[in-house]
């Protein structure tokens, strides 16, 4: 089995939640805090029909069960930390692409699994039952984040991330015919003679319900956001949101702007996706559980939601995805008026 570096540490992040069996909650700089989170069990679909529970509340050993809650096997929990070490070490000495690390397919086998990745449909990597700071039981989702490879995306592109725009206030004959390297190079033109774009809509419905939900101006601030991403004005969130607040578009304060941008970084982490309609809960969703480049575990839950929301801000960027395989970035002509898609994805910087 060969597997890149962010497939490899979800195994290696649910490796160490089996022995380690709490994961440190996290300030907004990945420091670990006083509190943590335990994990009592981890519930594993590891094929569609295939349901294991991971039962941590044995002293010393893994107890794993089917999803009838019969005894298949336990292992001490003492056999996994030289294997995780192992499996740690192999992902720091690759630089890029899938690999074969031979001690996870030894773990693997010992904990009665078949695929890395669990089989899920959901936002989550890890679904668990969890005691939390009030001593309450939960099952709750967690979606892992590594930081041993490169940049990993929080938000990906699709069909259901495109915002579409009207050219206004320029000859479209100027237009028509001229070739542009870049979409930088377009929007400048547009606005060098005299032109602008004027935000028309979020192409998906579903996506731009679930947006408004976050908050009702929240499509009108991300178009203006892509704007000036692409227009090579900004990259980072903290930068473009500035810019925003500059222009004072929709008279919100640079405070108002970043609140809102925070709610949506959250929400976006926490479960929510462009193309699936969204019931606005986060409680479901544990938090995030990120795998920093020493190999340790920090948590982030509803609990530390300010922190959350502030490593979130201050981690991210905007990022241009493909413009072939998203059809996006040209000009298009729709009822004699020329019109131009953008489209987006988050990438956290490195």
């Amino acid at each position: 089995m060969q597997y890149n570096k962010g497939e490899w540490s979800e195994l290696y992040a649910f490796l160490t939640i089996l022995y380690q069996r709490e994961v440190p909650a996290a300030d907004k700089l990945l420091n670990p805090t006083d509190e943590s989170y335990h994990f009592l069990e981890i519930i594993r679909e590891d094929e569609p029909g295939k349901i294991r529970l991971y039962n941590l509340e044995k002293d010393n050993y893994v107890v794993i069960l089917n999803d009838q809650h019969e005894e298949i096997k336990e292992i001490e929990a003492g056999e996994l930390p030289p294997k995780t070490r192992k499996i740690l070490s192999e992902i720091q000495s690759h630089d890029k692409g899938t690999f074969a690390i031979p001690e996870a397919n030894e773990a693997m086998n010992m904990l009665d699994l078949q695929k890395v990745k669990a089989n899920s449909s959901e936002k989550s990597d890890i679904d668990a039952i969890v005691r939390d700071k009030i001593a309450t039981r939960q099952r709750l989702g967690f979606s892992i984040k590594s930081r041993l490879g490169g940049a990993s995306t929080l938000l990906n592109a699709s069909s259901h991330t495109e915002f579409q725009y009207k050219v206004c206030g320029i000859n479209n004959s100027l237009l028509i015919d001229k070739r542009f390297e870049s979409i930088k190079e377009l929007i400048e033109y547009i606005y060098e003679n005299g032109g602008y774009l004027e935000y028309q809509r979020v192409t998906s419905p579903i996506f731009s319900s679930n947006l408004r939900m976050i908050d009702t101006v929240l499509p009108n601030i991300l178009a203006s956001m892509l704007l000036i991403y692409y227009s090579g004005q900004a990259r980072t969130i903290p930068e473009i949101c500035s810019r925003v607040a500059e222009n004072n578009e929709y008279y919100l304060s640079e405070k108002d702007i970043d609140f809102k941008v925070k709610n949506l970084l959250r929400s976006i982490a926490l479960g929510m996706m462009p193309g699936k309609p969204w019931n606005a809960r986060l409680s479901t969703y544990g938090g995030y559980i990120v795998v920093k480049e020493n190999g340790d575990l920090v948590c982030y839950h509803l609990y530390n939601d300010d922190d959350f929301k502030d490593y979130l801000y201050e981690n991210t960027k905007f990022d241009t995805p493909s413009t072939s395989r998203h059809d996006f970035g040209y000009l298009y002509d729709q009822d004699s008026e020329l019109y131009l898609k953008l489209n987006f994805q988050i990438r956290f910087k490195k």
